[in-house]
């Protein structure tokens, strides 16, 4: 996969991020009787809504994980990839449902988490849906310092690799990944071509195209927090770069 300049650009990310990475309104609850007034009153509504039909309730600052009743399955999400709750159609039976914005590959359910509905059980329906908002939006925020401070230190890496006079060569394990990227991308598998640019950088994160590819993959799957971070690692790398103004 090559350098797509056409597709994305830093002005679309960061305009399209700055947008959407408001707090999102559809949280807000109409019923101010569910509303938690910190982080313990949430995990416990949350464990409170899956306790029905679930086990091994776990709730730390980025992720909620549980297992079924029976313990063959293991679930989970994502906090700060939320992108909405809500109730399904009464018609097809009430279920409480997370979607997120962009699959964790360790943890994420690749559908819906979900809550089967039980007659009684509405209000702590209401509770779960509430409690997952308020600790989605506390995970965006951790999340968000955390980049900027993984950012911070980026800066440093990339003066030194933009002043070398001999650029370091990307490491077998990288390119091993690049690969993997590439091909997936012919697949047309953004998912997995994500997963692999992702791992690549892990381990050779001055590399100006991968960070480029990233960005433009993350953006077209509208997870614009991630796409922003990376177009501006690329740019850090190539501050020359025509995208820096805009230009395909």
């Amino acid at each position: 996969m090559g350098v797509r300049k056409s597709f994305f650009t830093l002005g679309l990310a960061l305009g399209l991020g700055c947008l959407l990475l408001q707090p999102q309104a559809s949280f807000a609850r109409k019923n101010k009787e569910f509303a938690p007034g910190d982080r313990q009153e949430a995990v416990s509504w949350v464990e409170e809504g899956l306790a029905w039909g679930h086990k091994n309730i776990k709730v730390s600052d980025q992720y909620v994980l549980w297992t079924s009743e029976d313990g063959k399955y293991n679930f989970g999400i994502a906090l700060a990839r939320v992108a909405w709750t809500k109730f399904s159609n009464e018609a097809d039976g009430r279920y409480m449902m997370a979607r997120v914005t962009w699959q964790d590959y360790a943890h994420d359910n690749s559908e819906y988490v979900q809550r089967p509905y039980y007659r009684g059980g509405e209000s702590k329906d209401e509770k779960l849906k509430a409690a997952l908002d308020f600790l989605a939006a506390d995970a965006r925020q951790q999340v968000k310092a955390q980049l900027d401070s993984q950012f911070e230190q980026f800066k440093g890496q990339a003066k030194a690799w933009r002043e070398a006079s001999a650029k370091p060569a990307m490491p077998e394990a990288a390119r091993e990944h690049q690969v993997l990227a590439e091909y997936a991308f012919k697949e047309k598998d953004t998912d997995k071509a994500i997963k692999e640019y992702s791992a690549a950088l892990e381990i050779f994160p001055t590399w100006p195209e991968g960070q480029f590819n990233l960005a433009t993959l993350a953006g077209e799957k509208k997870f614009y927090e991630t796409a922003i971070f990376h177009m501006k690692e690329y740019l850090e790398l190539v501050p020359d770069s025509s995208d820096a103004g805009g230009q395909g």
